[in-house]
């Protein structure tokens, strides 16, 4: 092949490579601080943290995952994997499904001595409640889970030193979107109070400020 011929054949394959590229490009997804989802969590979030004096003895973070918390990070979640209509929709389905099934949180736990951070074992030395001052109904249902770079992403407060749980709750008092209420972890050691009032510690900063 003559120089000239080569150079044909590069401007073609470029042109080509040009083309898919074009195809190929479209918009990025929302980042965990775009839209609903970021408004949703923080409102939906609080954190505790427990000292014996000066001592400190443990760290929780959770995430009320509420009708309307799970939809969106559903929804958000779809969009990051690139699914389809029918698939988001489906999830969607799943999820509302899960809410039937009692109040759900996303615990993230930090205790100094690693022994006690056992949330999910049957004989943990801690007892999880959920308190709205009336009726109070301990966890039916706490099991271990990942914290893989999707649950990261959603739920930024993720330390790596936590160890990540999913609480559920067979809720029976009254609904509990719009009213105070807290998620009780209390043990031998102490009381991680995770107060869902208006005045409850929220794990992120304020969007507010500079």
């Amino acid at each position: 092949m003559t120089r000239a011929g080569a150079m044909v054949v590069v401007v073609a394959v470029l042109a080509a490579g040009c083309g898919l590229n074009t195809q190929l490009r479209r918009a990025p997804a929302q980042g965990p601080e775009a839209g609903d989802w970021s408004r949703l969590r923080d409102a939906a979030s609080r954190r505790a943290t427990l000292y014996d004096g000066l001592v400190h003895r443990a760290n929780a973070s959770a995430t009320w995952f509420s009708p309307p918390v799970r939809e969106s990070s559903l929804r958000l979640l779809a969009e990051w994997q690139a699914k389809g209509e029918a698939e988001t929709e489906q999830a969607v389905a799943l999820g509302r499904a899960e809410d039937a099934r009692g109040e759900e949180f996303v615990v993230a736990l930090y205790t100094a001595d690693r022994r006690v951070n056992d949330l999910d074992s049957k004989k943990s030395v801690w007892h999880v409640e959920l308190d709205d001052g009336q009726v109070r109904v301990p966890a039916s249902e706490i099991t271990a889970i990942g914290s893989d770079a999707n649950l990261r992403q959603l739920l930024p407060y993720l330390d790596p030193f936590d160890l990540v749980y999913r609480v559920r709750v067979a809720w029976t008092g009254a609904p509990l979107q719009g009213r105070p209420f807290k998620l009780r972890i209390s043990g031998g050691v102490g009381a991680l109070v995770l107060d869902f009032g208006p005045d409850g510690s929220q794990p992120f900063p304020s969007r507010m400020a500079p």
